[in-house]
């Protein structure tokens, strides 16, 4: 059959069951002229999951699992710069766009099998135009890891020898002349030196566009990797004085370049290193292009939950793995979804996918503002903040915007719904975040103050028995005395004081800092699973000038908690047992106030 099938006709096809209705749409004319069920590359049926590896070739000709993100394609064609950078958290598939933009625009491949029945395939003037096209140079950095600059280098060298060697046959004609093929053979040998390695990617440019007569498109995976980690090995300076040269060489007046495409987690200052090439445009988690290319939208959330038969589970999934926010598009983790499908269990996978220095040095090396200030982030209390344009090595732990921006790129903070102001408040992504900060914060508060988690964990438990009396002795003759004890010298500084109450309390309640309630929002409430047991409000005062008239605060607190109604959603959630408490502070002295909810 070579025609279109006539709807007035019956005709029967060797079809397998899909888990939808098949229309004309379904079906496709194969190259030998007869019409096909149209089976998409994602069909509806289960595939396997092939984790690990970032090769779009590799995963295309195996039929493994793909969530199609080919339109990638376009909008780089339709939204780059001469060179464009685009940041996104580690294992949001930025190596896998990568070589998919290899497989599609190299010259020296013929891949339209590979892209047939995906999505860019549908784009007729791209693909006429720009389908193997061009010569392209393709690197990844992620793996550049070594302790020292002298083995990080080789590391370069071993992999601008590959790349180097993978285009050998630009040596088998005249068109480079005997020095260019020394030089060239010299990059395969691993034997350039650090001045030719700085330059090699242009001369290898240079090298394609005499065999080719075309520019060449450069692809730069984790570009940031090798400078992240000299700043955690100690050799910061040198790194960034090579990658200078390095990205400069290729990416500034290079008469070679058709264009550019760089991805990392952070963008590093112009002054430290994008100052050697052309301005980039910088595509960052705020802006819209790309919004939707990296990271999974909810739809494909979806589709792939009902694909391996979880479909039922897709609220849990959400919970733990949505909340990133990319151009105002909520996206999810790729990595944790494909993990959770290929599992069937929900589970913290993103803390295992590399190093997360980050977060220990948060909590070693941060100062006690920004302790307090994540405490409160864990305990749902936002921050605010600006976006930087760029980071600056080595990063203070302290509560300041460059340290803020760090942690959003990262993938470890989102802007809270509606921020489109140029300062706006950022909260932790979602419940995975949530339990790897609380992982680390564990760690440090146990090794460094393990005498006040004990006490902590006897005031936690004096307030939820409602022994106001004990709670009032703890404080005073004990916590706040304490010289390794937080200091309240500031109205908001016991968001750390809450993150302790927190690690005593986790298993079996939720410890919330500023939740809404009723008319405002009160300063912590914690909420038993069991709803027969006591639900605490507190409300915090702090005394600044004198430590006069405690009481008087206390019983303040007490009575903005009746006038802000703050016990009313506890009550509508089904708790109907409340201490109420009023906690007034003055330096290293506290009063305490009470009063209790019982059922009607």
């Amino acid at each position: 059959m070579t025609e279109r099938p006539d709807k007035g006709k019956t005709y029967f096809y060797n079809m397998q069951i899909f888990k939808k209705n098949i229309s004309w749409e379904n079906f496709w004319k194969f190259g030998d002229g007869c019409l096909h069920l149209q089976a998409d590359r994602n069909s509806y049926m289960k595939k396997q999951i092939l984790t690990g590896v970032d090769s779009f070739e590799k995963i295309i000709k195996g039929d493994f699992f793909y969530v199609d993100k080919t339109l990638f394609i376009k909008e780089i064609l339709e939204n780059r710069g001469e060179v464009t950078l685009i940041t996104r958290p580690r294992r949001f598939g930025k190596t896998m766009n990568m070589s998919m933009l290899r497989c599609f625009f190299d010259v020296n491949t013929d891949s339209k099998v590979l892209f047939d029945g995906l999505k860019i395939m549908e784009q007729k003037d791209i693909v006429e135009n720009y389908l193997n096209q061009n010569p392209v140079v393709f690197l990844t950095l992620k793996n550049v890891e070594e302790e020292t600059y002298k083995d990080a280098i080789e590391r370069m060298k071993e992999l601008v020898s590959d790349i180097f060697q993978e285009n050998l046959y630009l040596c088998e004609n005249d068109c480079l002349n005997e020095f260019k093929k020394k030089q060239f053979y010299r990059h395969c040998a691993k034997e350039s030196t650090e001045v030719e390695l700085k330059s090699a990617l242009k001369f290898l440019t240079s090298c394609l566009y005499a065999y080719h007569k075309k520019r060449a498109i450069v692809l730069l995976d984790e570009y940031d990797s090798p400078i992240n980690n000299a700043l955690k090995d100690g050799y910061y300076q040198k790194m960034i004085q090579f990658m200078r040269g390095f990205l400069g060489s290729v990416f500034k007046t290079n008469d070679y370049l058709e264009f550019g495409v760089l991805t990392g987690v952070q963008r590093i200052s112009k002054e430290s290193l994008v100052s050697d090439f052309n301005n980039p445009k910088v595509c960052g988690i705020m802006n819209k292009a790309f919004a939707t290319c990296f990271g999974f939208t909810e739809e494909e959330v979806k589709e792939a939950c009902e694909m391996f038969e979880v479909g039922h589970t897709f609220d849990e999934v959400k919970r733990w793995y949505d909340g990133y926010r990319f151009g105002g598009k909520d996206m999810y983790n790729p990595w944790s979804i494909i993990r959770y499908l290929e599992e069937n269990e929900i589970a913290d996978y993103w803390v295992n996918t590399g190093s997360l220095r980050i977060l220990q040095d948060i909590f070693y090396k941060g100062d006690n503002q920004l302790k307090n200030d994540l405490a409160g982030l864990m305990t749902g209390a936002p921050v605010m903040m600006s976006l930087e344009d760029g980071i600056t090595y080595p990063v203070k732990y302290v509560h300041s915007n460059i340290f803020w921006t760090m942690l959003l790129n990262a993938g470890y903070l989102k802007p809270c719904n509606g921020a489109k102001k140029e300062q706006f408040s950022a909260e932790l992504v979602n419940l995975e975040i949530r339990n790897i900060f609380s992982r680390y914060a564990k760690e440090w508060f146990g090794e460094q103050q393990p005498s006040i988690c004990e006490t902590i964990q006897k005031f936690a438990d004096y307030l939820l028995r409602g022994d106001a009396e004990s709670v009032s002795a703890i404080l005073n003759d004990e916590l706040l005395n304490n010289p390794s004890c937080y200091d309240f010298k500031e109205e908001n500084s016991y968001h750390m004081f809450i993150y302790g109450i927190l690690l005593a309390l986790s298993d079996n309640y939720a410890v919330l800092s500023n939740p809404e309630s009723g008319k405002g929002r009160s300063d912590c409430l914690i909420k038993p699973v069991d709803k027969e047991k006591y639900a605490v409000v507190i409300e915090f005062k702090h005394k600044s000038e004198d430590g006069k008239d405690l009481k008087k605060e206390a019983q303040k607190g007490l009575r903005q908690i009746e006038e802000k109604a703050y016990i009313q959603h506890l009550k509508k959630e089904g708790y109907e047992r409340i201490y109420k408490y009023g906690l007034a502070f003055h330096k290293k002295n506290c009063e305490v106030a009470m009063e209790i909810v019982k059922p009607a």
